[in-house]
């Protein structure tokens, strides 16, 4: 824009000295052909004129650079104003469109707040449960504790019945060795009181069919005497039946 006031000025100026310069040269050539008539020629005439114009068009010339420069300067500056406008409207544009959102922007944070609402509840109910969870876990374990308390009582349960029986196996077998002494001692003293009571039956019967008489028995320890046929050998093996159970 401002190269084109420029241009209209630096247009006007030059039309305005060509026009002044022709002004000048029919002038002179008035003069010229007037002193050619009277024959007096003036080479001084217009000078003063001449310098004047072209002061002028000098000073117009540099009003007319420094209008440039000047006119390049607020170019420049309606440039930087320009970009800044554009930058702003662009902004403003972004804004606008920011503004627009706003209300979609204040339901979705509405939702997010029912959102945020809901998570707590369900981090809540979610605490509740891992509570319960804990409970079970733990109320698990005390039963799988008791389950392996248990098996190792019935292990050592086991065991003992096992020493037990092993214990026990040892004693009836010395209870059975020892009954089976006791019946060879009992034995062995019943054959040597059989044999005793059958040696003295034999005397006796010896006796009696040499003499005709029973002999009677004598007791050295003062007690009554015992013939014979006072003699009965008991057959009842209960006492020994028990001796032999206990």
């Amino acid at each position: 824009m401002f190269g084109t006031i420029r241009e209209k000025l630096q247009s006007v100026v030059q039309e305005g000295l060509t026009a002044s310069l022709r002004g000048l040269s029919t002038n002179e050539s008035n003069i010229v052909s007037i002193n050619n008539d009277e024959c007096l020629v003036n080479f001084d005439a217009g000078a003063d004129l001449l310098h004047k114009y072209q002061t002028e068009w000098n000073q117009l010339h540099l009003l007319a650079e420094d209008n440039s420069h000047k006119a390049e300067e607020v170019s420049e500056l309606i440039g930087v104003l320009h970009h800044q406008m554009n930058k702003q409207w662009k902004q403003m544009d972004i804004m606008t469109s920011c503004l627009k959102s706003v209300p979609t922007l204040v339901n979705n944070i509405e939702n997010a707040i029912k959102d945020m609402d809901c998570i707590q509840k369900l981090i809540i109910n979610v605490e509740h449960q891992l509570l319960k969870l804990e409970d079970i876990v733990e109320e698990q374990e005390l039963q799988e504790q008791m389950l392996n308390e248990r098996f190792q009582l019935a292990v050592y349960r086991g065991k003992k019945l096992k020493e037990l029986e092993e214990t026990s196996n040892i004693l009836e077998a010395e209870h059975i060795e020892k009954v089976e002494e006791l019946e060879k001692k009992i034995n062995i003293k019943l054959k040597e009181r059989q044999e005793i009571f059958n040696q003295v039956f034999q005397q006796d019967m010896r006796q009696y069919i040499i003499s005709g008489i029973i002999p009677v028995m004598k007791n050295n320890s003062g007690r009554d005497e015992v013939s014979l046929e006072d003699i009965e050998i008991e057959d009842d093996t209960e006492a020994l039946n028990e001796l032999l159970n206990s």
